[in-house]
């Protein structure tokens, strides 16, 4: 799992980023710093144990990345695109998410808990095991998805497609709903009450 370093300055409570001393805020030349943790997590390789929370992230191409046990904690993520990439045990509580694309993307185990998601989609996804307790989800498409024990336990949901959707054992009590589909998907194997 991921390392929990503290940043090097005084009264910072902040994760080190990779390989630094400092949180993204305390590090010279910070925006070259971001860049360039962006273009390494960009490549083809599998990445693990990342830290790169408290950051904001605009029009970025992570489609078909690979990342493993990371944390993203409290980031957000404006226009970023996920598409087709696996995200394993990852941690992304506390973040915003808006206008942003999932689709065919493999994110099983992982945290989204607490989360804003404003016109994001997740079409033909595999969100097995994940963690979506308490997120604000406005005009959202899980259409086509495996949600198979996922939980969306106390979160507002607002315009969100669950569409031709695997609910079996997901988790969907004490959420408050307007205008949610669950078409076409085996709603009656989730737990509502």
């Amino acid at each position: 799992m991921f390392k929990c370093v503290p940043c090097a300055v005084d009264g910072c409570k902040r994760y080190a980023l990779e390989e630094m001393y400092t949180c993204l805020q305390h590090a010279q030349n910070s925006a070259e710093v971001l860049q360039s943790l962006i273009f390494t997590l960009t490549d083809s390789h599998r990445h693990r144990d990342i830290v790169m929370t408290d950051v904001r992230l605009k029009d970025v191409d992570f489609s078909k990345v690979h990342l493993t046990t990371c944390d993203f904690a409290r980031c957000v993520f404006e226009r970023v695109d996920f598409s087709d990439a696996k995200v394993q045990a990852c941690f992304f509580d506390f973040c915003i998410f808006e206008d942003c694309t999932f689709d065919g993307c493999d994110a099983r185990h992982s945290v989204v808990a607490g989360s804003k998601l404003l016109n994001c989609s997740f079409k033909d996804s595999l969100l097995i095991h994940t963690n979506f307790m308490g997120i604000d989800a406005h005009d959202c498409d899980f259409s086509s998805s495996d949600l198979y024990s996922s939980s969306f336990c106390s979160s507002h949901l607002v315009n969100v497609r669950f569409i031709d959707c695997n609910l079996k054992s997901a988790d969907f009590r004490f959420t408050e709903r307007m205008g949610v589909s669950f078409k076409y998907s085996n709603y009656e194997e989730a737990s509502f009450s």
